[in-house]
């Protein structure tokens, strides 16, 4: 998937494509940030979105029990169309995903493009049911065919044009799941603030901000006449990525009862991440808990940074996490020893093996460097293959670098049209990356040389 957009809060353009682990660097207040909640928000709405649209070219056809739909008719020419349309309205709603004013994004342009052509090959089924249990339709498409068959089963008890106009909204979402789902994954995000919503979890109410929020926003002899008006104000005044690690925060009791697909295939996956925390998450007697290696349990309160850090992300590849999904870690380092970085860089590359995307910003240089000495080992030479056995590295930690892509923000200077004084931009620059030395990192290696410079002279430098 490629995402272009144009005057994106501190960044005058990005052009982004997803690789299978997708990497963001840059000085703090760059626009990183940015990029990240944009990327995040349109995952999380685009099915909203295409659904309010795609529902009127459904055709219409009440009065049958049963009648079909090409989906290889309905996106020809099309699908190109659909997504510049999506992403037309997307930004019309880029105020809401960061909880900013309307007016930061007004001229924020966002034109996404399939990096991959469309296609109608996934197999579906879905039966409709009423609250009695009886069916009352069924959507059906075969392998490799572009034919969705809808048929309307018949009730006496509820009118077919009704069942009709019930359906039609489940057709929109059943046709996004069989054509674009693969384009556009499930997705999860931890920010930033995940640390204070692990601490905070239980004190911060979503729901209850939004009804307060709406109580004081809105009149209330307004209320009294339409009571559906305090429903349209509840937003919750956070930034969706945010509000998202609330919420999932709030969850994480019942979370610990499920295992994810992920992990039921990859259990190993657990026990590394369980190694660089020092132990596990429990529940115990419906309280959040941490256990370390010897036993000994603590409240996130007591926790370590660390552990409260990573909380987030380790529920998630527990309890959530499927193949294919989108995982968006903020700053994946936050109050990690250098020893847990390298180590969450091998966990990550673990997981792009087993299926996982990442999109990551970071500001870890050790992160940076080992994922480097992945891609390095992946060359598979038999030079390659005795460093890799002498350092213990796995086969499923190498890194394939045409899976790769990195991004730092930068300043550029580019002629105008009319050939007057150049202007300067600040876009996304995407990295180089060699299977024989990995990826340039010109923001960490340009200040990693001067401090070289500087303690070279401190103790090599002439003293007059």
């Amino acid at each position: 998937m490629h995402f272009h957009f144009k005057n994106l809060g501190l960044l005058d353009e990005v052009d982004l494509e997803l690789g299978k682990l997708t990497l963001i660097c840059g000085e703090n207040n760059s626009g990183k940030t940015y990029v990240t909640y944009a990327v995040y928000g349109f995952l999380r709405e685009w099915k909203n979105i295409f659904r309010e649209f795609i529902q009127d070219k459904i055709p219409n056809i009440t009065g049958k029990n049963q009648y079909q739909i090409d989906l290889q008719t309905l996106f020809s020419n099309d699908a190109d169309a659909y997504l510049e349309e999506i992403g037309d309205m997307y930004a019309k709603l880029l105020h809401r995903v960061f909880a900013s004013k309307k007016e930061v994004f007004e001229k924020t342009i966002f034109k996404p493009k399939f990096t991959q052509p469309i296609n109608f090959n996934k197999p579906y089924h879905l039966t409709i049911t009423a609250g009695d249990g009886k069916s009352l339709a069924t959507l059906s498409k075969d392998k490799n065919s572009s034919i969705l068959s809808i048929e309307i089963l018949t009730t006496d008890q509820i009118p077919q044009k009704r069942i009709f106009s019930g359906v039609r909204y489940i057709i929109a979402d059943s046709i996004a799941e069989i054509v674009l789902s693969d384009h556009l994954p499930r997705v999860h995000i931890s920010s930033a603030e995940r640390t204070g919503a692990a601490i905070f979890r239980k004190e911060l109410d979503i729901a209850r901000a939004r009804m307060l929020k709406a109580l004081h926003e809105t009149d209330s002899e307004a209320i009294k006449k339409n009571p559906f008006s305090l429903l349209q104000k509840m937003d919750s005044g956070y930034a969706w990525p945010v509000e998202e690690n609330i919420e999932f925060a709030r969850k994480l009791e019942d979370l610990e009862k499920q295992t994810g697909p992920l992990a039921e295939h990859n259990p190993e996956l657990l026990d590394d991440f369980d190694e660089i925390i020092g132990g596990r998450y429990r529940v115990v007697k419906d309280n959040l808990v941490f256990e370390n290696q010897k036993k000994q349990r603590f409240t996130m309160n007591e926790a370590s940074s660390c552990v409260r850090a990573l909380l987030d992300i380790g529920f998630y590849l527990r309890s959530e996490a499927q193949p294919g999904d989108l995982l968006i870690i903020d700053e994946p380092e936050l109050n990690l020893h250098p020893k847990n970085q390298r180590a969450f860089a091998r966990l990550i590359a673990r997981l792009i093996n087993a299926d996982l995307r990442l999109l990551i910003t970071t500001h870890s240089d050790y992160l940076i460097k080992e994922i480097n000495t992945l891609i390095m080992l992946n060359q598979g030479t038999q030079h390659t293959k005795n460093i890799q056995k002498h350092y213990d590295y796995k086969d499923t930690e190498l890194l394939d670098p045409k899976s790769i892509r990195l991004y730092m923000t930068s300043t550029v200077k580019e002629k105008t049209k009319s050939r007057g004084p150049r202007s300067t931009l600040k876009k996304l620059k995407r990295a180089n990356i060699e299977p024989e030395r990995g990826i340039e990192v010109e923001t960490f290696d340009t200040t990693i040389e001067i401090m070289n410079k500087i303690q070279n002279d401190i103790m090599f430098g002439d003293e007059n």
